[in-house]
C-alpha cells in the first residue's frame, strides 16, 4: 500500500486521483483505516487549519499508529505554496517512523509553479504579488521558502523551475528519505516505482444538471466567478439565510442545468469557517441527489461536506481532469479540486 498524508482533502484527493488515473485502486479516507483492498490511501489529516502544535501532534499520531501496518512507501502532500504547518508536520512524521530526512518540492512546473533561487514563483511573478499574499488563513507576505517554511536541517528544498528538474531529484531519491511536496513531484515518483495497470478513463461528458460548491477565496480572487459566467455557469454568491440559497439553487437547478455556489468576498465579521458553515449548510441538502454531480472547490469546503455528508472513506474513479479527483458517493460522484488551479477547458466543467 502506498500511503499519502495530506493536510486538506482536496490535495488528498487530487494525488488519489493520479493514483487512479496510473491504474491503481484508490481512495481517500477522513479516518484512517488500513483495512482496505486499495493500493493507495490519501489520508485527509485536516490540520492545515489547526495550531502548529496541535498539528504536529495530529500527524505524529497517524504516523506512529503505521506499525504495524504494510506501507510500501509514504509521502507527505503539501501546498504548492507552502500553506500550512509543513514544517512541523513533516518533523513529526521523522521522529516517529525514523526516516532520516526529507526531500521537499512543493513546486508544480505544470502549472507554472516553480522555486528559482530559493523563491517562489507563480507564472513569472513572484508569490507576494500574487492572490494568495490575501489567503484569509495564511497570508503570503513574501517568496523566500526558507521564510515561509522555517529552519529544519533535515528538509532540503531544491530549486525545482522544469518538470526535467523534478524527474533528476526522484531519481536521486535515497530510500531512508521521506518524499514531500506537490502532485509533479508525486507523479515522478509513482511513475518510477509502480507500472501502470490500466488506461484512464475519459471524464464523462453529461448533460445533467451539476453544481459546483466553491468556498475558495483563491480562487474568487483570480476571476473564477467570471470565469464560469463565461461558460454558462450561474454564479450565487452567498446568501442569508441559507434555506433561502438552497431554494435559488434548486430553481436554477430546475431550468439551467450548471450552478455556482460561492463564497465570494463578503463583508462584514465572518471568519473564514463561519462563511464555510454556512455554504456547507446551504449546499449538503443536494448531497443524496441521485444523478446530480457535484463539484467540491478548495479543501476546507471539501472536508467540510463529506463530513457533513457522513462520508468517512470514498473510492476514486479513474479519469479526473488535470488537478481534479473523481470520487463516488453513495448516489452519485463527486468531483474534488483545490480552489487555486483553473478548471480544465472543455466539456469537463462543472
Amino acid at each position: 500500500m502506498i500511503l499519502i498524508l495530506a493536510d486538506d482533502f482536496s490535495g488528498a484527493a487530487e494525488l488519489a486521483g493520479i493514483a487512479a488515473n496510473h491504474g491503481l485502486r484508490a481512495e481517500v479516507q477522513t479516518r484512517f483505516d488500513p483495512d482496505s483492498s486499495a493500493d493507495v490511501i490519501a489520508l485527509d489529516t485536516d490540520t492545515r487549519l489547526l495550531s502548529e502544535a496541535a498539528a504536529g501532534h495530529c500527524v505524529s499520531e497517524v504516523a506512529a499508529s503505521l506499525q504495524g501496518v504494510s506501507v510500501s512507501w509514504l509521502f507527505k502532500k503539501t501546498d504548492s505554496v507552502l500553506r500550512g504547518h509543513i514544517r512541523a508536520e513533516i518533523a513529526a512524521i521523522l521522529t516517529a517512523t525514523g526516516l532520516a530526512d526529507c526531500l521537499l518540492i512543493p513546486a508544480n512546473p505544470s502549472k507554472g509553479r516553480i522555486i528559482r533561487e530559493g523563491r517562489c514563483v507563480i507564472d513569472g511573478v513572484p508569490l507576494e504579488q500574487t492572490v494568495f499574499a490575501h489567503d484569509p488563513e495564511h497570508p503570503r507576505g513574501h517568496s523566500l521558502v526558507a521564510e515561509l517554511l522555517g529552519r529544519d536541517d533535515r528538509i532540503r528544498v531544491p530549486d525545482v523551475t522544469s518538470l526535467e528538474d523534478i524527474e533528476r531529484e526522484a531519481a536521486n531519491l535515497g530510500v531512508g528519505t521521506l518524499p514531500a511536496g506537490a502532485a509533479d513531484f508525486f507523479t515522478a515518483l509513482l511513475r518510477r516505482r509502480s507500472a501502470a495497470r490500466r488506461p484512464a478513463e475519459a471524464l464523462p461528458d453529461d448533460d445533467f444538471p451539476r453544481l459546483c460548491v466553491s468556498g475558495s477565496a483563491a480562487a474568487w480572487d483570480s476571476g473564477r466567478a467570471e470565469e464560469m459566467r463565461g461558460r454558462g455557469v450561474v454564479v450565487l454568491p452567498l446568501r442569508e439565510p441559507p434555506a433561502e440559497w438552497t431554494d435559488e439553487v434548486e430553481r436554477i437547478l430546475g431550468c439551467h442545468g450548471s450552478v455556482m455556489m460561492a463564497i465570494g468576498r463578503p463583508s462584514g465579521e465572518l471568519s473564514p469557517a463561519e462563511l464555510t458553515r454556512r455554504l456547507v449548510a446551504a449546499a449538503l441538502p443536494f448531497a443524496d441527489r441521485p444523478g446530480l454531480r457535484i463539484a467540491l472547490e478548495g479543501g476546507a469546503t471539501a472536508v467540510a461536506f463529506i463530513k457533513a455528508a457522513g462520508w468517512e472513506r470514498l473510492r476514486v474513479l479513474p479519469g479526473g481532469g488535470s488537478g481534479i479527483a473523481r470520487l463516488e458517493t453513495p448516489t452519485g460522484e463527486l468531483w474534488v479540486k483545490p480552489g487555486s488551479y483553473p478548471w480544465p477547458n472543455g466539456p469537463t466543467l462543472v
